[in-house]
């Protein structure tokens, strides 16, 4: 089910979804459902249009991982969504949203810049930091996705 790269290319697209259901411990799961019960209780009912997001937000963060990163040839987790949804939460989770999507950028590049391992791995798995920025790039997208729907339902025809 893990994202990996030889299956994937092999055939089993499926894995482009599954990946992100996986995770590399029980901790590891723990942590990102954490995260994302936070980021509802945040934002509330708007986060359920970002939460929709998700099952084509899975694939095609897979499809820039398998782009952009050929070294990497496995991954697993969630954390790629939960920057999805971070983005969500700066837009709509008022003020202390965008407070904690600020938080959660300074985190990113913090891991980013400085390689230390997450205490929810397992010891030898490394962050896939890119997988959290990448989440974030397709969360704006969205962003300007849902603002040019909402402009198009808000003008009169």
């Amino acid at each position: 089910m893990q994202f990996d790269r030889a299956a994937i290319t092999g055939g089993e697209i499926w894995r482009l979804w599954t990946g992100q259901l996986c995770h590399w411990s029980n901790l590891h799961l723990i942590g990102n459902l954490a995260a994302v019960a936070a980021l509802m209780v945040i934002a509330g009912k708007p986060l359920r249009r970002w939460l929709a997001l998700l099952p084509l937000a899975a694939p095609l963060l897979s499809l820039v991982l398998l782009s952009l990163l050929p070294e990497l040839q496995t991954y697993r987790g969630m954390s790629g969504l939960v920057a999805v949804l971070v983005v969500g939460v700066a837009i709509d989770g008022g003020m202390i949203g965008r407070i904690a999507a600020l938080a959660w950028g300074a985190k990113l590049a913090f891991d980013a810049i400085s390689g230390t391992p997450s205490p929810l791995l397992p010891v030898g798995i490394a962050t896939t930091w890119q997988a959290h920025l990448a989440g974030f790039l397709l969360g704006l997208s969205a962003w300007a996705g849902f603002l040019h729907l909402d402009r198009k339902t808000a003008s009169p025809s």
